[in-house]
């Protein structure tokens, strides 16, 4: 099985490049020839190879076209039906590209044994590994479109089981949130997942560019998941696919019922977010973000907009043509095989969503979604295989499915462009390794039946079994230990999963403190540099206007000193013809006079003039700079 991930991770470098999917092919298939050299070569004999030497189930049409096209180019002959090699083939030497792909395959197949000992499983064998990343990658196939007699071109899995796909899921969300780089290389070998599974049916080269003419119909668990109820990674996986959609020429809608049954969807979510026995997607994501009934019931009350907002019409539910109605007891029998309905309702809806689709595409056969005029788009596998099954006896549906899963719909969209969304493989693996995650109806049960038991037995307490009941680190760290498995959920695993809880609330609270304490701290710091900062610019601008005050204080000083000079000398009778130098002696006569009587009456002098007006000055200087600083005035004085 590692052959194939490494031929997943060279698939991958082949769509950097641009190139058509079919010729994404080309290089293995003549290294295949260069290589092996088979006389004759024919389609069967080609497809072995490719399954023995890269670990790829190709079907045999698709190496038909490929051989065809390789024809044209190289000395290949096609004589009474099968090719003959009449002449050297050149050596695509696709050895870089393996050692490269091979990089990508070791650092997976490495963490993923490295994070499952963290699990009640570790994973020991680089094989056991490699089996589980290759279960988890089956899991995204594209079943219940007729031309795709595969669901993936993964060969069949030995020993494949669900615990495989979890402990995968977990690993992979692990890496997107601690390892960017290692997260890289898994998306690698998903986006060559997705590639090969355009070989499965080499007659989708043939097929528009566009869906211009088609109107897809969500139905109401993807309208949830475009709201966000279900968390980020599923909002963020429906909103990529219908910017896709919109931009390959679509029209996004859903059906009025479906609109209707999202409100009382939401509607009825609000009324079980406070209450204890709450359980479901909806009921545990509101919880951790904290939203309230207020806030679903506010929702619910925009949710036109909120659609509308999200480009997705809402378009009347067709009346009941009686020629084009399916048997819907027939197909709710065919239901029944395949989902399980908590909600009859919930049924009756996915019924009514059908039979509007075969009244859509009234009097056609379509051979291609790209003709199909109306497709119903699911998250729900089970609901697609039962339409796909009854399909088949009306032409109508018989080459289209009325049905198809969000996820076909993403990997043949993504086809017709896939550097037109680059993002496309990761937000699909996230939403469903996010979904992975969320434990089944009967292990949640199974699980609070036995935190009851032990609460009532007095081996936990209410606060305990508080915790295991609302807290979402509880459900996650439950599934981590158990991997989804029945059988896995003991008293002990419960214990486990307590002590994990409280273990990362005490953490978490430690963090905060640490977070508040570490935040004062740097308040402190940010406090004190601001001080020291705001100390060096008043201790300059004290300096500044100081050494100005005494400058200008002494200049002040030494003009009084000289115009009392000049008065004492008029008092003895010293005189000037000139003008201006009379006037100054007689001003320093009057201010000789005036000092005199001031030093008689309060004991003044021009010494103390000075230190008097130096003061006066600076302060005056000092409101000046405050106000060009912006410091305030108290702050200097």
């Amino acid at each position: 099985m590692t052959s194939t991930l490494t031929s997943l991770a060279m698939l991958k470098v082949h769509v950097d490049q641009g190139q058509d999917y079919l010729d994404y092919l080309q290089p293995f298939i003549l290294q295949i020839l260069v290589d092996h050299k088979p006389g004759p070569v024919t389609d069967i004999v080609v497809k072995d190879y490719i399954r023995t030497d890269f670990g790829l189930a190709i079907p045999e049409r698709a190496v038909q076209v490929v051989l065809k096209r390789l024809s044209r180019k190289y000395p290949l002959k096609k004589e009474q039906g099968v090719y003959q090699i009449t002449g050297d083939l050149p050596d695509p030497r696709i050895g870089p590209e393996k050692a490269d792909a091979d990089r990508h395959i070791r650092a997976v197949v490495a963490g993923l044994k490295e994070f499952s000992k963290s699990t009640l499983k570790p994973i020991v064998a680089d094989d056991v590994a490699v089996t589980a990343i290759c279960s988890f990658l089956s899991q995204f196939n594209i079943p219940c479109i007729r031309a795709y007699l595969r669901g993936t071109a993964i060969p069949t899995v030995e020993d494949h089981h669900d615990a495989q796909v979890i402990l995968v899921s977990k690993y992979v969300l692990t890496l997107q949130n601690k390892d960017p780089e290692r997260f890289e290389s898994f998306l690698v070998v998903v986006t060559g997942h997705m590639l090969a599974n355009a070989l499965l049916c080499p007659d989708l080269q043939n097929a528009p560019k566009t869906y211009k003419g088609v109107t897809f119909y969500l139905d109401t668990p993807l309208l949830v998941r475009r709201l966000g109820l279900e968390g980020e990674p599923k909002q963020a996986s429906v909103e990529n696919l219908i910017r896709l959609l919109h931009d390959l020429g679509a029209r996004v809608a859903t059906f009025s019922h479906s609109r209707d049954e999202l409100e009382h969807v939401v509607t009825g979510a609000a009324d079980h977010i406070e209450a204890p026995d709450g359980r479901g997607a909806i009921v545990m994501e509101a919880r951790t973000r904290g939203t309230t009934k207020s806030d679903m019931l506010l929702l619910a009350g925009q949710i036109d907009d909120k659609l509308s907002q999200a480009g997705i019409e809402v378009l009347s539910t067709p009346r009941y043509i009686e020629d084009f109605q399916i048997g819907e007891a027939e197909f709710a029998e065919a239901l029944d095989d395949e989902v399980s309905y908590f909600n009859p309702r919930a049924k009756d809806y996915d019924i009514n969503s059908v039979r509007s689709i075969y009244v859509l595409r009234e009097g056609t056969a379509p051979t291609g979604i790209e003709r199909s005029r109306a497709v119903l788009v699911t998250s729900n596998a089970g609901f697609s295989r039962a339409a796909f099954q009854y399909g088949q006896r009306h032409r109508e549906s018989r080459e289209v499915s009325s049905v198809i899963t969000d996820f076909s719909l993403a990997n043949t969209a993504w086809l017709k462009a896939p550097l037109g969304a680059p993002n496309l493989p990761m937000t699909e693996v996230l939403a469903f390794s996010y979904a992975a995650l969320q434990p089944s109806k009967e292990l949640l049960d199974k699980y609070l039946s036995e935190i009851d038991k032990l609460e009532k037995r007095g081996k936990i307490t209410s606060r305990d079994h508080q915790i295991l009941r609302s807290s979402y680190l509880a459900q996650d760290e439950m599934m981590s230990l158990t991997l989804g498995e029945e059988d896995a959920l003991t008293e002990q695993t419960i214990k486990e999963t307590l002590r994990r809880v409280t273990d990362e609330i005490k953490k978490e609270e430690n963090d905060r403190l640490r977070a508040e304490q570490a935040a004062h701290d740097l308040t402190l710091e940010k406090l004190a540099a601001e001080r020291a900062e705001k100390e060096q610019i008043q201790r300059r601008l004290y300096w500044r206007c100081a050494r100005s005050a005494k400058r200008w204080s002494w200049a002040i000083a030494a003009l009084a000193a000289a115009l009392l000079l000049g008065g004492v000398a008029t008092g003895l009778g010293l005189m000037s013809s000139a003008p201006l130098m009379g006037w100054i002696l007689l001003i320093g006569s009057g201010l000789a006079t005036i000092l005199s009587a001031l030093d008689l009456m309060v004991g003044f002098s021009v010494k103390e003039m000075r230190v008097k007006l130096e003061k006066r000055l600076l302060t005056q200087f000092l409101k000046r700079e405050a106000a060009a600083t912006g410091l305030k005035l108290e702050d200097t004085e």
